[in-house]
């Protein structure tokens, strides 16, 4: 999977000027902008990126030494507990209404919703992290789709676009893109708590770690 991030000089660069893809501009309910360039920078707003197995490697390897990585694995071992084996990890699809909305050239029309929950967890930096259950392709198992959200208003980051620095409650622009410089532990603990998804997925974070 392609890296969606760029990483130079301690800082971490997330384009915001697509409305769809892996990084996105959200709400604190998870909506999402249609049009980020024309958003504003608002105290409300969240970076929400859907990190992968590839970027969190990218990040240690960026940011980490060979000791730091070490124990990072250390405490992933010791991850005894795991949001796939809760019941709250099933998604469910539910009929709205048992009767018909009504009809159109020949079909029959019913309203269905989708029932799913998110763990979420914010951490002590105030960065949240997410993680969610989603169907695989064929109707398969549900597996889990991770993110970070990065407050607008947080310390660590600062937005630009193509002409500089972004001010609070300024037009994001052109070119938009936040950048954010991480600590060693705020990479930490986001790579810890992601990898409370499931054994599967921290056992293979492991070892992508580990090589």
């Amino acid at each position: 999977m392609a890296i969606k991030i760029e990483i130079a000089n301690g800082k971490v660069k997330l384009s915001l000027y697509k409305s769809m893809g892996g990084i996105r501009i959200a709400d604190e309910h998870g909506n999402h902008v249609s049009s980020p360039t024309k958003q504003k920078n608002d105290v409300g707003s969240f970076v929400e990126w859907m990190i992968t197995n590839d970027e969190i490697k990218f990040l240690v390897d960026s940011f980490f030494e060979v000791g730091n990585i070490n124990n990072l694995v250390s405490d992933m071992k010791e991850i005894k507990k795991f949001t796939e084996e809760s019941e709250y990890s099933r998604r469910k699809t539910i009929k709205l209404d048992k009767e018909k909305v009504e009809n159109f050239d020949g079909f029959e029309i019913f309203q269905y919703t989708e029932n799913f929950s998110s763990f979420e967890k914010t951490l002590d930096s105030k960065i949240k992290v997410r993680i969610t259950f989603k169907l695989g392709d064929y109707g398969l198992e549900p597996h889990p789709h991770m993110y970070v959200l990065l407050p607008f208003s947080h310390s660590s980051i600062k937005l630009k676009n193509n002409n500089g620095v972004i001010n609070q409650n300024g037009i994001l622009g052109s070119g938009c893109f936040a950048e954010w410089i991480p600590t060693n532990e705020d990479i930490k603990d986001i790579i810890t708590t992601l990898a409370h998804a499931s054994s599967k997925h921290r056992d293979a974070l492991i070892d992508l770690l580990q090589n």
